[in-house]
């Protein structure tokens, strides 16, 4: 049967629409399983990242082996007992005491508050008594003694006879003086190091090496009359305190006064307690400096010869130099002629 052509184009549209419509429905069938594919790799990726957020903390916790190392810098302080085990080393040196007494030809010694001549008397001892010797100061004059009847104070080393002068403890001459009995109690007198005041150098003050050319102009020559009592002086300058400190420990004097006699030099006195003569420390143009004043007190009109040397058991620096064993200076020496009139 005939149709026309719009008829068979109708029929056309509606076979296509049909088509359309089983393939939309196609789609929408597979679409599931699709979506479950497309949406399961996006996951993946995400999934995957994880174990990198993971992996970061492990790098932070790399830190942890450095606070292992907190454990090794332990080990110092362990290093660090046994120099409190040290300091209490010199405790126990007092204990190697050494048995003395006072030379047999000496009618009288007198004991001593401190080191030296200057220092107030104790009580005369009499020639062959016995004495136990706890230490010798720092010069190696004055020995620190115990009498038997248990008073404590310096005697002068040539007054006493030991048997081994070498096997006394080298003491702080500081700590021993504090010991020195007096009546109702235990003396701090004589401890000029902490109460010598710094000062500058005044007329009746004789420096012992005023004859280096350094020193000749300002301090060379001095003239002192009779009733005038003097002192032997010198000083130390450095940049820091602590180089000060460093002298002061590792530095020996020997320092002594002479008098012309006619024609030859005759020993006078011999300034072995100058440690006790010692300031505190002041400052002086810029730098740091230790004096000591050693009194010697009037002398008769004459001709007189400081001789001035110093070492150091270990060396040592000022902030231009080096001094002692194997420094720029081993020694230094000087001296300084005066007159009394």
């Amino acid at each position: 049967m005939l149709r026309s052509k719009n008829h068979w184009m109708r029929v056309s549209a509606w076979v296509g629409g049909f088509l359309v419509l089983v393939s939309v429905t196609a789609c929408g069938l597979n679409a599931p399983g699709v979506a479950t594919e497309v949406l399961a790799l996006p996951t993946v990726p995400t999934n995957t990242l994880a174990p990198l957020i993971t992996m970061t903390p492990r790098f932070t916790a790399t830190p942890i082996p450095t606070s292992t190392l907190i454990p090794t810098a332990t080990l110092p302080p362990t290093a660090t007992p046994p120099e409190p085990t040290a300091s209490p080393t010199p405790s126990p040196v007092p204990i190697i005491q050494v048995r003395g007494t006072v030379n047999d030809d000496t009618r009288t010694v007198n004991l001593r508050r401190g080191p030296g001549r200057d220092f107030e008397t104790v009580e005369s001892v009499a020639g062959g008594s016995e004495l136990t010797v706890i230490g010798v100061d720092q010069t190696g004059g004055w020995y620190f003694v115990v009498l038997e009847d248990g008073a404590e104070g310096w005697m002068a080393g040539e007054f006493i006879t030991v048997a081994s002068p070498t096997s006394i403890a080298v003491l702080s001459t500081a700590d021993l003086t504090r010991r020195a009995v007096e009546p109702g109690g235990v003396t701090v007198e004589g401890t000029p190091v902490v109460t010598l005041a710094p000062r500058r150098p005044q007329r009746n003050d004789v420096l012992a090496y005023c004859d280096l050319p350094a020193f000749r102009r300002t301090d060379g020559g001095k003239r002192l009359g009779a009733d005038e009592p003097i002192n032997i002086w010198w000083s130390w300058l450095a940049s820091t305190q602590q180089q000060i400190q460093d002298h002061v420990s590792y530095s020996r004097y020997a320092v002594n006064v002479e008098k012309l006699d006619g024609e030859t030099w005759t020993m006078l006195r011999d300034l072995d307690n100058y440690a006790a003569y010692q300031s505190g420390i002041g400052r002086w143009q810029g730098n740091f400096a230790v004096y000591w004043y050693v009194p010697i007190g009037t002398l008769e009109p004459g001709e007189y010869r400081v001789n001035f040397r110093v070492t150091w058991t270990q060396q040592i620096e000022d902030g231009e130099k080096t001094f002692g064993p194997g420094g720029d200076e081993e020694l230094n020496t000087g001296s300084c002629l005066f007159e009394v009139r």
